[in-house]
């Protein structure tokens, strides 16, 4: 296998120039000896490596995207501010742009990219637009949704190329005039979105109606193109560590071929072996009750909404986090003796719904994580970071305190800001998404020990060929990440999950059957330095659109009997719980110079 560095990443670093005339400066002109302007707004930093210098202020116009941080997947990020002559606004320059990183070009409009992708991603996209809605309203910029040059795609994912700022709030009936009236060119959900319009038009579809029936427009379309997923993972002490403190699952390929659809890493922080026993714990104590989510929302009938599910997962995190942290206070740990996990977990929910083809499963994906670890989706086109860590420099620009590259500088910035298990659930906040799969690809977990130093960005391109064209297993794509991470960061431990997603030819009404939808799609094989430092201290019928998802009383109905899991979940694990750390920790810990020190 070629080494993974052995190309240098042909990505340059390029930035989205705003302000008074930056559209206007010619092609070939070099702004503060930095900043070589490609094309109008587009502008090269030829020196990436250095950061740019601090500015004496911070300007009101660049807190909203400070505010906005947590939201990168789709929101870009103030990188400088240049002054002007002339009493003149400076320039604010934009990273994290809808650009090309390897031709200097913008990504296309979404407007511009409609009519060439398939409705499932017509779908995804109108389902981000919208779930960016309401953030961005209360920022004061939810006018950027609405610019039709603004709103640019890269795949699957949409992106914004800068932030407006409302003179007044947009109501929902802009929403509808700028985007929901595309569907008319796609006869398979025209109606039933011109419905919505509609509706929204009237002011008789409030938000949360919105969300119901965007949802289950998205899983009506999803459900035509079956998803097949695989999942391997491992771990590595690494070369220069005694002890590991990386867990994961599965370790080695997934064993069950009729349900590979779990996904989870963790990497201990904590005092003497506190670390290796907290990340162990959450694995197995996660996996247990998630198999039992999956197994509940497969035999339903009536789908429950994002939301729903995310309060499952959220239920399931607060409670290993309790289960850790009751720990730590028997064993009178405290301040950075306490032991605690970042936590990144994947979960495939299949789901059944009933569509115009009879029953149908359809497979979401949610991401959940908590800490530094994090997920990538990843295909032959294209990298995506999809989490943004808890780390101290996130939370000064999320404060809107500084910039993130110079935040980035400071030893202390990728200081944990949270992690499980070292303070009550009550002040936990577990990050959820939910993502719809309409490409083939490869979700990649993993701890901080590989994508410390970029390492992800600049290696990415020479594995995923290699996984996606089966010319190497999972396992031994796993194995690669692992010798990488050892190779180029071994000073830390590496945990690593890779969950391969491979769509099937898309159902069409003469060949479904009720009864292929009665069992989940088959697997084709078988048909850190992240621990240095911690801060402890939808459900209405739908009006004039498709047949109703899920009623209330059906949403009940399920919490009520995953409750009933969780509770018998928890009393398992409890039990368990005492029997195996009392095996490994007997007493309070010996304080070591290893651990982490605590921010405050």
């Amino acid at each position: 296998m070629p080494n993974a560095e052995s190309t240098a990443s042909r990505h340059l670093h390029y930035v989205w120039a705003v302000g008074p005339g930056s559209d206007a400066i010619p092609p070939g002109q070099v702004v503060g000896d930095r900043y070589k302007v490609i094309a109008p707004q587009i502008w090269q930093d030829t020196t990436p490596d250095s950061p740019p210098a601090i500015p004496d202020a911070v300007p009101d116009r660049v807190i909203p995207y400070f505010k906005a941080y947590r939201h990168r997947l789709h929101v870009p990020g103030v990188y400088d501010v240049r002054p002007q002559s002339g009493g003149k606004a400076p320039w604010v320059l934009l990273d994290n742009a809808p650009i090309n990183g390897r031709s200097g070009q913008r990504y296309p409009t979404l407007i511009a990219a409609w009519d060439t992708v398939t409705t499932v991603r017509q779908l995804s996209w109108l389902w981000q637009l919208w779930q960016l809605w309401e953030p961005l309203v209360k920022l004061g910029v939810g006018r950027s949704l609405l610019v039709p040059d603004n709103v640019r795609v890269e795949g699957w994912r949409v992106r914004l190329g800068e932030l407006y700022i409302d003179d007044q709030p947009p109501n929902l009936k802009a929403f509808a005039q700028s985007w929901l009236g595309l569907a008319g060119t796609q006869p398979a959900i025209a109606q039933p979105l011109q419905a919505l319009g509609a509706a929204l038009l009237a002011d008789t579809c409030p938000p949360d109606q919105l969300t119901v029936d965007l949802n289950y427009l998205l899983l009506r379309e999803a459900a035509q193109v079956p998803l097949v997923v695989k999942v391997a993972g491992d771990t590595s002490a690494g070369p220069q560590q005694v002890r590991n403190e990386d867990a994961c699952y599965p370790q080695g390929l997934a064993p069950d071929a009729t349900m590979p659809r779990i996904g989870i890493v963790c990497d201990g922080v904590g005092g003497h072996e506190a670390g290796e026993v907290a990340s162990q714990l959450v694995v197995r104590s996660l996996r247990l009750q998630l198999q039992g989510l999956l197994s509940e929302a497969q035999n339903q009938d009536q789908l429950a909404p994002p939301k729903v599910i995310f309060q499952q997962i959220e239920a399931a995190i607060r409670v290993v986090n309790d289960l850790v942290n009751r720990q730590n206070d028997q064993q009178g740990r405290s301040d950075r003796q306490r032991m605690g996990t970042t936590l990144v977990m994947a979960v495939v929910v299949a789901q059944r719904i009933k569509t115009d083809l009879g029953w149908s499963l359809i497979n979401e994906l949610y991401i959940a994580h908590i800490g530094d670890s994090r997920a990538y989706w990843i295909t032959p086109d294209y990298c995506h970071q999809l989490t943004v860590d808890d780390d101290l420099a996130g939370r000064e620009v999320e404060a809107g305190r500084q910039f993130y590259a110079h935040l980035a500088q400071r030893p202390e910035a990728g200081a944990l800001t949270q992690a499980i298990g070292t303070r009550d659930a009550q002040h936990l906040l577990p990050h959820l998404q939910r993502f719809v799969i309409d490409e083939a690809g490869v979700l990649l977990l993993c701890s901080d020990g590989l994508s410390d130093q970029g390492r992800i960005d600049t290696a990415w391109a020479n594995y995923i060929g290699l996984i996606t064209k089966d010319i190497i297993t999972l396992d031994a794509a796993v194995a690669s990440w692992i010798e990488l991470a050892n190779q180029k960061n071994g000073h830390d431990n590496v945990a690593v999950v890779l969950m391969q997603c491979k769509l099937l030819n898309p159902v069409y009404a003469d060949e479904a059957t009720a009864e292929a939808a009665d069992a989940p799609p088959a697997d084709p094989n078988d048909l850190t330095d992240a621990s240095r430092a911690l801060l402890y201290g939808e459900e209405d019928q739908p009006a004039q659109t498709p047949p109703p998802p899920a009623s209330s009383q059906s949403q009940l109905s399920f919490s009520a009997r995953w409750i009933g899991i969780m509770a018998a979940a928890i009393l398992l694990l409890a039990g368990l719980l005492g029997w195996w750390v009392a095996g490994r920790l007997t007493g309070p810990p010996t304080p070591s110079p290893e651990s982490p020190e605590s921010v405050n």
